[in-house]
């Protein structure tokens, strides 16, 4: 087996948005910078997003600091961090101009000379702060692979696979890796990791509407290098993805506010299952759609019937509501439109819709520089992995329970760059000082037995059984006899993996790579089932249907999952300050005249509700009767969000 070694400052793992801002900060702070990515440069889902970045300021003068902070909270159950949320929001303004320095072109407001925002603020934003772009993602996409090429000083590996960090006494020295392309294993020795390698959806395939590299790698490489995971039990889940055909499955169809006034969920007998949808949270309409498939009364693809007709029917309001439907979320609506027949994308037929996964809220547990924490309350960097850092999705404590629209693309780059310019800082303070290579050698010497062995399991059979228990076991819902089978699942993979079928090749070896990634994403999956456990009650994007909601009056706490020596796992809880009981009731008093509000229009008389509607809409639909874009995943997407802690 060939090993090629290398020596750096740092090392970042992944190349998307935080990544590439990472690699660009540490080198430009004078550290030898190499990027490990398994796809192209790039290719993340910054690419496939919507494009929409939340920039402070953007669109008034009184937007502080504060104020985009107390956003985030609010909108993330008491969960976050404030020093996080201080941190993105302080640092918004710097990470966009760093997008632009790197070919990021927004349209310029003709008053202001300032990137435009969007015309009406984000729902859980409460100011004009999110700024669109032509290209959507590819044009952020671009401008992540400038700032890693561009200059020439950063290495960069491709089609390459990081198979653990390498630890030394809970200090990094280092990480091994599969080099795909050259047949080789890489030892790079450095002080310094920052891990950006995205998320996890890729445990639900084909339930999301993620790329298919999210496998959990950022996790599991954080846990077995001995991190902490904080709520990892939080994934926000989409609940009206499309079903079929196959080549569309997972795709996004429409949010909660798609619905509209009228919309309401059945199931297969046509029998509503939920009504006033588009007041509802994610999680409701998500647990309503599986509830009814767990009683058997699920569609022929295990989903529900969005039915949006009542809302056409009326004379007045109908020609608005398509007007509104067309134009308020156009990348969901097109993937209905040549998914779907023609009926169905005028609201004549029912749309099949599903949950799909969509963003991991929890990850690596950190402070406000991406350096690993670990301790009671928000953690101390002096009890965490010394060298270890991560950015973007990678990274927990920032969203809590839910997550705002338009901020993962500045999260990348805001906590990019500070992890970024962290670890440089790191490597000159802390130097790289091995007395052997024992710790590397005994790694390198795993591989080399593990590309021997002649199993009788294949990684990817492994895979897709993943993928289907996830997606039964750890989804939208979930429950003591799910996650009891979830744990003897795990045990069986554990064993089976062990067992492994692997070719004896080092070119390009796909039952390998399968095996690294199945063994990440039965690492993740572990972590997540006893982040799931410990929190007996639901919250933000965990349901437990056998379980009361965690009431808001209750001391709000964080999972936070941690491995032994023995590689077993512990789970225990991290208390945060509560909002205060005056701002809370407020929210849920608003919320349930919101509701009530909504039963009593469907109710009334179509020549009256039609009336009602109307204005309505033309209160919302800007003067070209457009209405402003929605980005799926915002609480303005599902409004039931905006009023829930």
């Amino acid at each position: 087996m060939n090993v090629e070694w290398k020596k750096y400052d740092v090392l970042v793992i992944g190349s998307g948005g935080a990544g590439s801002h990472a690699a660009h900060a540490a080198s430009n702070k004078g550290a030898s910078v190499l990027v490990v990515s398994k796809d192209p440069l790039g290719v993340s889902d910054t690419k496939i997003s919507e494009g929409l970045a939340t920039v402070r300021e953007s669109g008034s003068n009184d937007d502080s600091v504060e104020t985009l902070s107390e956003n985030i909270k609010m909108a993330g159950a008491d969960l976050s961090i404030e020093s996080l949320t201080n941190a993105f929001s302080q640092d918004s303004k710097l990470a966009y101009d760093k997008y632009r320095e790197n070919g990021l072109r927004p349209t310029i407001s003709l008053k202001s000379q300032t990137p435009k925002p969007l015309p009406l603020p984000l729902g859980g934003h409460t100011r004009r702060r999110t700024v669109g772009h032509n290209n959507s993602g590819i044009a952020f996409a671009h401008a992540n692979w400038n700032a890693i090429v561009s200059k020439g000083e950063i290495n960069y590996k491709e089609d390459c696979w990081i198979i653990d960090i390498i630890v030394d006494k809970k200090t990094v020295i280092g990480a091994v890796a599969y080099d795909a392309q050259k047949g080789i294993i890489l030892a790079i020795q450095c002080p310094s990791v920052i891990i950006a390698a995205g998320g996890l959806s890729t445990i639900y395939f084909p339930k999301t509407d993620t790329l298919r590299g999210n496998t959990g790698d950022s996790y599991a490489l954080a846990v077995r290098a001995g991190a902490d995971m904080v709520d990892m039990e939080q994934i926000q889940f989409l609940p009206f993805c499309l079903t079929s055909p196959p080549s569309y499955e997972g795709l996004l169809a429409g949010e909660p506010v798609t619905a509209s006034f009228l919309g309401v969920l059945r199931d297969k007998n046509k029998n509503i299952i939920l009504d006033s949808v588009f007041l509802r949270t994610r999680a409701q309409c998500s647990e309503a759609i599986m509830k009814s498939v767990e009683k058997g009364n699920g569609t022929i693809n295990g989903g529900a019937f969005l039915d949006m007709s009542a809302n056409k029917r009326a004379p007045k309001s109908g020609p608005y509501f398509m007007e509104y439907l067309k134009t308020s979320l156009p990348s969901a609506y097109n993937n209905v439109r040549q998914a779907l027949s023609k009926p169905a994308s005028q609201c004549d037929e029912l749309w099949e819709v599903r949950p799909g996964a969509h963003y991991m809220m929890g990850g690596l547990r950190v402070n406000e520089f991406g350096a690993s924490v670990a301790g009671e309350f928000y953690g101390k960097v002096d009890l965490g992995v010394s060298g270890l850092f991560a950015a973007g999705q990678s990274m927990g404590g920032l969203f809590g329970a839910n997550r705002l629209g338009s901020t993962s693309l500045t999260e990348g780059a805001v906590f990019g760059l500070r992890s970024g310019e962290a670890a440089a800082k790191n490597s000159i303070y802390n130097p790289l000082k091995l007395q052997s290579n024992d710790k590397f050698l005994k790694k390198i010497s795993e591989i080399d037995n593990i590309l021997v062995t002649k199993g009788k399991y294949s990684s990817s059979s492994i895979k897709k059984d993943i993928q289907k228990a996830c997606w039964k076991n750890l989804g939208p819902i979930r429950d003591k006899k799910r996650l009891n089978k979830m744990r003897k699942l795990i045990e069986l993979w554990k064993k089976k993996i062990k067992n492994i079928r692997i070719e004896d090749t080092l070119i390009w070896n796909q039952s390998f790579i399968e095996y690294i990634e199945v063994k990440n994403m039965i690492d993740t999956a572990e972590i997540m089932l006893f982040a799931a456990e410990e929190r007996d009650g639901s919250i933000g994007g965990h349901v437990r249907i056998d379980c009361k909601n965690i009431s808001m009056f209750s001391k709000p706490y964080s999972t936070v999952v941690n491995i032994n020596n023995d590689k077993s796992f512990n789970v225990k809880r991290v208390y945060r300050n509560r909002t205060p009981l005056k701002r809370m009731l407020f929210y849920k008093v608003e919320e349930i005249k919101r509701l009530l509000e909504a039963k009593t229009i469907r109710f009334l008389p179509l020549s009256i509700k039609d009336k009602i509607l109307e204005k309505k809409y033309k209160n919302i639909m800007e003067n070209n009767d457009e209405m402003s874009s929605i980005y799926p995943g915002s609480p303005e997407a599902a409004i039931g969000e905006k009023t829930t802690l």
